[in-house]
């Protein structure tokens, strides 16, 4: 998915008599996670997305509308045409601004999963290193001291 939001997809709506072009760029809620869905992977779809971890989806979700106005001032000379390019240039950066923030919030909770993830292997792996030196014990004791488990293939 190219992240390529142009004038073709912004509603523009003039008035003269207040000299403002009024931009509308729609259906913008899901941008964020198809994004993540078609350029890193990790779900599939909005709804597997969506039911897979509600709280972060309600978090990276953005407005479904973004608005950029401009207005023409009396000294200036009036141009359709600019305004719609002003008006369309806030309503995008607008866009853009939502966007990272939610990016940035997917982030932060990838990086705090990821460190989740790292503390849980970490214990279960002192774990296991603890439970395999205590069956080495155990098995030594039982084979006697003259023996020693690693020397014993056969266990």
């Amino acid at each position: 998915m190219k992240f390529n939001i142009t004038t073709d997809d912004a509603v523009f709506y003039v008035n003269e008599k207040n000299r403002t072009v009024t931009c509308v760029i729609e259906k913008t809620q899901f941008l964020l996670v198809e994004f993540i869905n078609s350029e890193i992977g990790l779900f599939p779809s909005v709804s597997i997305f969506h039911s897979y971890n509600d709280k972060l989806y309600k978090k990276i979700i953005m407005p479904n509308k973004f608005v950029g106005v401009a207005t023409c001032s009396e000294n200036d000379e009036w141009n359709v045409e600019i305004g719609k390019l002003i008006a369309f240039s806030r309503a995008k950066d607008n866009l853009l601004k939502s966007f990272f923030k939610r990016a940035n919030t997917y982030i932060h909770y990838i990086n705090n999963s990821l460190d989740e993830a790292i503390d849980i292997f970490n214990k279960l792996g002192e774990k296991l290193t603890e439970n395999c030196a205590h069956r080495h014990e155990y098995i030594n004791e039982l084979i006697g001291p003259e023996e020693d488990v690693e020397q014993n293939s056969n266990l």
